[in-house]
């Protein structure tokens, strides 16, 4: 069944939302929970036994009667060796039947709204404001009783898909669903008459662990779109900060309001996890959420399940070498191309032709397969494309696809997942070695200057006559199914070490890669010395380094820059109580950020951010007792450390001392 925009789990089984008209029309179907046993495992009383086939431990699937039954024996069999419980009922759902969110609708048809919840100085409710993509903008002002009714009313009226904000989760819910509880308002405009429901949850991105309250609303998806920049960033690294007004002038945003800047931000990023949705079994918000790992492994055990096949326990993780990186010249270099092997360690794994060594059913590498195709194929179409919808809806496509085929390679390595394979992860990596090693001797042999090398791609400064048959000279030393595109030319390079450089191009914007030179552990002045100067030595202006260093020296010392140029930003992986009990038994380290958090007096959360600054007069001293929050310094009273940043200021203008 296609055209599926959410779907449920109940006593009625699985619940489907369709689209009709303006509203939408619901089909049940047949659905019972159920839990993987190994073949000498206690069956839980009154189950249905579904024996699997195969060589994988889970071989019995027992099917529970009804919720209920489920629900009293899910407590004790999460706790068994021998059970693997899928928590997720709409994820067995999706799995038993082979269906799929939003299989045959493209991400425009999705009925979305965008909304924020504002406060008053008092902490109660003052607007909320809405717009949504029927072009429909409203605000709602007050008493907090009828904000809350209006709000509660425009949902069912305009009847989302989605429903957006920006930090949602953290603060407009929240905010709103206590400001009902003390206004006695219940929410119904849940497609099945109800409200919000919430539990704790916490998700990856990148190297970082965020906890966060889910939402959720019977019938439609909630979606924070704070994840989504931050999954963009743990991927581009790029952003300074997550600030409205950072996000604002990096993704160009046009909105009047609020809620229309988080459509704006909503339609660059979503459409790649809209299309992600359409391929596993799993909600929206869930695609989102959830790792790379984890996604792939549902989609694997459904395909199992549906084959009616065992699934085998996890390989015990072990580390392994990984891929050559490292920068074989440092300094400044002109008319510097880049290469980058397309997909390289899918192919090498299509290459070989090699499943992991516990997919009897070949779903590895058939899948993969199917995705590359799907991926190129709509790469291709972007490219024939005018501008527009179609676009847009091609390139979020292959961009989904992007994401899925090279999650599939660090699947092999993935702890948790039932058909990791480290023997096979590390043949792929020790192949990619090779082939990178073959790429960059054939680089120097043709007269290039190989400066850095990244996993599947090179840097590379081209020799001063290149000729004309360079690019197929380079390529001829690749294998058959591996290709590698000539991507980017850029007019000036600086390289500062192994993955840390630094990018002219040819509109005269300067990127910069790597924590050396952009890492959010800098203050901001910090920040805006190193782009100043590796701006200089990129444009050949070298010799301006002193004076640009001399120049921040003089705004330091008279305190001409202002205080939040000495600010530095710390998000609280775990609540500030959690760490003074860690510091209490010996467990944790002292760190200014929860300190001052703590001395605060507010309630601090795990997520929220912390800004703060080093006062005192001596250069070298523990930040930790030593600081204070940016928001309690007292306007117009200057008391940041001046020797301190001094001494950051010189090590900076030192690490650029040998540049030229």
């Amino acid at each position: 069944m296609d055209r599926v925009t959410a779907a449920e789990t109940g006593d009625f089984g699985l619940r489907l939302f369709l689209p009709e008209g303006r509203g939408f029309r619901t089909v049940d179907a047949a659905f019972r929970p159920y839990v993987l046993l190994t073949a000498d495992a206690e069956v839980p009383a009154g189950c249905e036994v579904v024996s699997l086939t195969g060589r994988g431990q889970f071989t019995v699937k027992a099917v529970f009667p009804d919720m209920a039954a489920y629900d009293r024996a899910l407590p004790e069999l999460k706790k068994r060796g021998d059970a693997m419980v899928f928590r997720d009922l709409l994820q067995q759902a999706l799995s038993d039947t082979g269906l799929r969110l939003f299989s045959g609708v493209e991400f425009p048809e999705l009925r979305r709204m965008q909304f924020q919840a504002v406060a008053d100085a008092e902490g109660r409710l003052a607007a909320v404001r809405a717009t949504d993509s029927g072009g429909g903008t409203v605000e709602f002002t007050g008493n907090e009783r009828r904000i809350l009714e209006e709000f509660d009313a425009r949902i069912r009226e305009f009847d989302p898909d989605v429903l957006e904000g920006f930090n949602c989760c953290r603060v407009d819910l929240p905010l709103l669903l206590g400001r009902a509880k003390a206004c006695r308002f219940t929410f119904d405009c849940g497609r099945n008459g109800g409200g919000f429901a919430m539990r704790a949850g916490r998700f990856s991105a990148g190297d970082k662990q965020i906890g966060y309250n889910r939402y959720s609303l019977s019938g439609r998806h909630v979606v924070d779109v704070l994840h989504l920049v931050l999954l963009y960033d743990a991927v581009h690294r790029d952003l300074e900060d997550y600030e409205p007004e950072t996000l604002r002038t990096y993704f160009r945003l046009a909105g009047a309001t609020a809620p229309e800047r988080i459509g704006e931000l909503s339609d660059l990023l979503s459409p790649a996890w809209f299309y992600r949705t359409r391929a596993l079994p799993l909600g929206y918000q869930d695609c989102i959420v959830r790792g790379s790992g984890s996604a792939l492994d549902s989609l694997f055990i459904a395909e199992y399940l549906r084959a009616g096949h065992a699934i085998p326990f996890p390989e015990n993780a072990r580390s392994y070498t990984g891929a050559l990186t490292g920068a074989e010249r440092h300094g400044v270099f002109d008319q510097v191309r880049h290469c980058d092997v397309r997909s390289l360690y899918p192919s090498l794994l299509l290459m070989f032709d090699r499943s992991p060594e516990k997919d009897e059913l070949g779903i590895f590498l058939r899948l993969l397969a199917e995705l590359r195709r799907f991926r190129l194929e709509a790469k291709d179409r972007a490219r024939t494309l005018p501008e527009g919808p179609a676009r847009q809806q091609a390139e979020a496509l292959q961009s989904s696809f992007k994401v899925l085929i090279n999650s599939f390679y660090g699947y092999l390595g993935f702890g948790q997942g039932c058909f990791n394979d480290f023997a096979l992860a590390e043949q792929v990596t020790a192949a990619g070695r090779e082939l990178l090693g073959k790429l960059t001797s054939r680089l120097t042999e043709l007269g290039a200057t190989v400066i850095e090398m990244d996993t599947d791609g090179i840097y590379f400064q081209l020799p001063e006559h290149a000729a004309a048959d360079f690019d197929r000279a380079v390529t001829a030393v690749l294998p058959e199914g591996i290709d590698l595109e000539f991507d980017a030319d850029y007019p000036a390079m600086y390289s500062y070490k192994a993955k840390n450089y630094a990018l002219l191009h040819a509109d005269g914007s300067v990127s910069l890669t790597g924590a050396a030179l952009k890492s959010r552990a800098l203050e901001p002045f910090q920040r805006r010395f190193i782009l100043a100067a590796v701006t200089a030595l990129l444009r050949g202006r070298g010799a301006e380094l002193p004076g640009i260093a001399a120049k921040f020296r003089e705004d330091i010392e008279n305190r001409a820059l202002p205080l939040e140029d000495f600010a530095k930003s710390e998000v609280l992986s775990d609540s500030p109580e959690n760490y003074a009990r860690k510091l209490a038994d010996g467990s944790g380290r002292r760190s200014a950020a929860y300190e001052l958090a703590l001395a605060s007096g507010r309630k601090f959360r795990a997520g929220d951010k912390v800004r703060f600054y080093v006062t005192g007069t001596k250069a070298k001293v523990p930040v930790t007792g030593n600081s204070k929050l940016l928001d309690s310094a007292v306007p117009g009273e200057r008391d940041e450390n001046i020797a301190y940043y001094l001494a950051k200021l010189d090590a900076l203008a030192a690490m650029f001392g040998g540049a030229s």
